[in-house]
């Protein structure tokens, strides 16, 4: 951006007027719900990648479908958002449907179930070095399922069909009680309904959408 200069972390800081935390941001400029900027796309995959993953898939006549299940461990979170791949993998499993695995980091218990899964589910972590590289996969599939990492985000500031896997205690940006996000258009949420409960409503409405077009997004109720 123009007349902006970014001061790494750890960098002696400038003289400077003013300081504002970037979460106080909201409130100088009084945004509501209805004021959120969510003119999307604000990200843009590089075209010449999304144009080598485009050839790469285009035999596939499947739904395409990209998977992250897990965040980074070390996050305080952890516990409650991500699933083990175990839980989610096979039953994301369906006709019509091929799954892409978009874990870049993926955890020692991972690999038997990628394994066993063979063909239903491609692996593409070996691929993928950095965002550019992740965000020019997301713009070549048709969908993303997510727990809330930073690719369902980058997905969203795509514009591209990113569906959130919601723990029952969630973080609150998401809300409560819709199915859709403020800050993302392209974006539905699918919540946990109570701790620990399975989270099923992802799999059930994947299966629906391969049997028939997929029903318009719900506003401002639970999913």
């Amino acid at each position: 951006m123009p007349d902006v200069t970014v001061v790494a972390r750890g960098v002696e800081l400038p003289p400077f007027d003013l300081q504002l935390p970037l979460m106080s941001l909201p409130r100088v400029f009084r945004t509501t719900l209805d004021t959120i900027p969510a003119a999307v796309p604000y990200l843009h995959a590089d075209a010449v990648k999304v144009a080598r993953w485009r050839r790469a898939l285009d035999g596939v006549t499947a739904l395409k479908v990209g998977v992250v299940w897990a965040g980074n461990p070390r996050h305080k979170g952890d516990r409650q958002r991500s699933l083990s791949a175990g839980a989610v993998l096979p039953r994301l499993v369906t006709p019509g449907v091929q799954l892409y695995s978009l874990q870049t980091e993926p955890r020692a218990e991972d690999g038997p179930v990628l394994s066993a899964l063979g063909t239903d589910i491609i692996d593409l972590a070996s691929t993928l070095g950095d965002f550019a590289d992740t965000a020019a996969a997301v713009a070549a599939l048709d969908l993303v399922i997510a727990v809330d990492t930073s690719v369902a985000h980058l997905a969203g500031a795509l514009a591209r069909p990113v569906w959130m896997l919601l723990p029952y205690a969630l973080d609150w940006r998401w809300l409560r009680d819709r199915a859709d996000s403020p800050w993302y258009p392209t974006m539905r949420l699918f919540r946990q309904d109570r701790p620990q409960a399975r989270r099923d409503r992802a799999i059930r409405a994947l299966r629906l959408r391969r049997g028939r077009a997929e029903p318009a997004l719900p506003a401002h109720r639970g999913s």
